[in-house]
């Protein structure tokens, strides 16, 4: 192994450069760049080929110590991630919710224990309700996270292979590692994909092909010649590159496919390690070396901002994109030029580093304060607290409500009077069963039912259309594939006890199987042969960036709109409503009703009624705003009539609707 001391490769800060500029650019806008969140994984293998080289050089020299390593580890991280840290709580105090303030500190304590992986593997909300992660200020420091604990780990084990004489088999050994690691990576997709994603076991993968990039360029045995050099590189930049464009976060990421990225990023510092190429001459361009150079800074700050900003404002626009940018900068430089820079050549100094230490023991003793409300309510406006508490927000989610029968989609639930609306003396003639957006008509239903007398039973399953048996596990996850078949089964077997099936489910996302369109048509010719009434729920529209803790958010940030904030975005909802509208007309015993109409007015589409939110998400009506909505067709008379018909138990008493239409 040579052992000779590497001289500075400004290829290598410009290789950190695309890594931040692909990151930041895919947080901003993911459709700018899909790839973009495989930064992370250059910054990984850069990470890896550089402590791997420090280490491995220090142990030959017989110049290795651990406290020194750790040391400039701290120096290094520590300070910048704390001052990161400590403005980032203050700004969820001044901005946030106490609920999200509590959560803010929690992740802050687990940032500077070097967990903050771990803590998002386990806290996290990644269920189908949840609010959006990106509005989680420090999420970003769970890379931070998993490499903290790779640097760990890793140097004693270099160690151990020195000292017992097996230092030329860590080629071996770190690519036999990272297989395993992409092979937990990939296993874990299915079953855990938190875990995949965040977990050092799952992504150490990374680091070690860095790792065996070092050991096989420091091999003297082997010496490329220029013309191969300049290939490794190129075709390095390819792979690269090629995985930033198109790779997508739906691939099944990390896993197998993490691996094209890695070799990629491997063959680009192999290539300009055993010569310098013109690759290397590019990336060694001093914007890109600048960018590198301040990329941990950059990194560390571009994600507060834009969380920030998105949890007051929604998503950025272009004067708001604007604005994120402008004090990403600024606190980039700031962070670089007085934080990060002097304490990373001068922090050797005693009072350096006790200035470290009190600005991180801060940040810990802040966020355990807050992370049990013990100064929420002290920081907070005056009655903050009370008027939070008092605010009617009209938010909730449909599975939450008694007579919504979603949860645990119980056999029960078939027979169960709370799962029954309407004349609750007479047995239902109809049941409305699909996915939770069969669920959030039941609001609007049960107006109807109400005011009609007619009686109807409900019974759904998250994310599983109501397709009979086995056609419908091609459209589910793998994890439920099992359940979503034996819940349309259990429902099916019990149709016989009904006149009248209402069918609803989040069509669009079903609609990009090819074949939806001939399983839907089944599923109709089924429920006709067998004599019943089919009415369709067509997809309520859908809204990006709706807020459901806005109103309460009002209280800290006045000049927040909520109606404003949200934005009307057809994600497949009138292709698809369309097409069941023309489908339906081939069978005689189907109609269809839909939302639309009250939603979409004169033309502009909104998520609230009056000043009052209509939806639990950016897809999801509450059930309260439904409820809304079946007032508002009783009040103006708009009523699906094929519905009323299908439903009642006096279909004479409506009188012919005509034609199918959009309702």
């Amino acid at each position: 192994m040579n052992n000779k001391i590497i001289a500075y490769r400004p290829d290598i800060d410009g290789l950190r450069a695309l890594a931040v500029l692909a990151v930041v650019i895919f947080h901003f806008n993911k459709e700018w760049l899909p790839g973009g969140f495989v930064g992370v994984d250059v910054f990984f293998v850069i990470s890896g080929y550089l402590i791997t080289g420090i280490v491995a050089r220090q142990l030959a020299a017989g110049e290795f110590k651990f406290t020194d390593f750790y040391l400039r580890r701290i120096r290094r991280i520590l300070p910048a991630a704390a001052f990161m840290i400590f403005v980032t709580v203050l700004a969820g105090v001044v901005l946030m919710l106490p609920k999200d303030v509590s959560d803010l500190s929690g992740s802050a304590l687990a940032s500077l224990l070097s967990v903050a992986n771990i803590y998002f593997w386990k806290y996290l909300d990644v269920s189908y309700f949840a609010a959006s992660s990106d509005m989680v200020p420090l999420l970003h420091m769970w890379s931070l996270g998993v490499e903290e604990q790779f640097y760990l780990l890793w140097p004693a084990f270099l160690f151990s292979a020195f000292v017992l004489g097996g230092k030329r088999w860590l080629i071996i050994v770190a690519v036999f590692l990272a297989a395993l690691s992409f092979i937990c990576g990939q296993l874990t997709l299915a079953a855990d994909q938190k875990f995949s994603y965040y977990m050092l076991p799952a992504r150490a993968g990374e680091l070690l092909i860095g790792a065996a990039t070092y050991f096989i360029c420091q091999n003297t045995n082997y010496k490329p010649q220029r013309i191969h050099a300049e290939l490794m590189a190129a075709v390095g930049l390819v792979i690269t590159t090629g995985s930033l464009i198109l790779i997508r976060e739906s691939d099944g990421f990390p896993g197998l496919i993490s691996i094209l990225p890695t070799v990629g990023v491997a063959l680009l510092i192999a290539g300009g390690t055993f010569s310098p190429t013109y690759i290397g001459k590019l990336f060694s361009l001093r914007p890109l070396v600048g960018i590198g150079l301040v990329s941990f800074s950059l990194y560390l700050w571009h994600w507060p901002v834009l969380a920030f900003y998105r949890y007051a404002m929604g998503e950025p626009d272009l004067l708001g994109g604007g604005l994120c940018l402008v004090i990403i900068v600024t606190m980039t430089l700031f962070s670089y030029f007085f934080v990060e820079k002097p304490f990373r050549h001068g922090g050797s100094s005693p009072k350096a580093f006790a200035l470290s230490g009190l600005l991180a023991a801060t940040c810990m003793l802040s966020g355990v304060a807050l992370y049990f409300n013990g100064v929420i309510e002290l920081l907070s406006p005056k009655g903050y607290v009370e008027k939070l508490t008092n605010i009617n927000d009209n938010t909730g989610p449909a599975f939450s409500y008694r007579y919504v029968c979603q949860v645990g989609a119980k056999a029960e639930f078939l027979s169960d009077k709370k799962c029954v609306v309407g004349d609750l003396s007479k047995e239902p003639r109809a049941i409305l069963f699909g996915d939770s957006n069969a669920a959030h008509f039941m609001g609007y239903l049960k107006v109807l039912a109400e005011h009609y007398g007619y009686t109807l039973r409900n019974i759904e399953h998250a994310s599983c259309p109501p397709f009979p048996g086995e056609l419908s596990q091609k459209y589910v996850l793998p994890a439920a594939k099992k359940s979503c078949v034996a819940f349309n089964k259990m429902v099916r077997s019990e149709l016989k006890n009904y006149e009248t099936v209402v069918l609803g489910a989040s069509w669009q996302a079903y609609a990009r199987e090819p074949s939806f369109e001939s399983d839907f048509r089944q599923t109709l010719k089924l429920l006709v042969d067998s004599g019943k009434s089919v009415v369709v729920a067509l997809r309520a529209p859908g809204f990006i960036g709706y807020d459901r803790d806005c109103s309460k958010k009002q209280l800290k940030i006045p000049f927040m709109s909520c109606e404003k904030q949200s934005s009307y975005a057809d994600k497949g909802e009138i292709a698809v409503n369309k097409l069941i509208v023309d489908v339906a007309k081939d069978y005689q015993r189907v109609s269809v009703f839909g939302l639309r109409e009250f939603i979409c007015k004169n033309g502009t589409c909104s998520a609230y009624m009056k000043g009052i939110p209509l939806y639990y998400d950016e897809g999801h009506l509450s059930i309260p705003g439904s409820e809304m909505l079946g007032e508002e067709a009783l009040r103006t008379n708009s009523l699906p009539l094929e519905l009323l018909r299908a439903l009642s138990n006096n279909p004479e008493s409506f009188a012919d609707s005509g034609s199918i239409k959009d309702m």
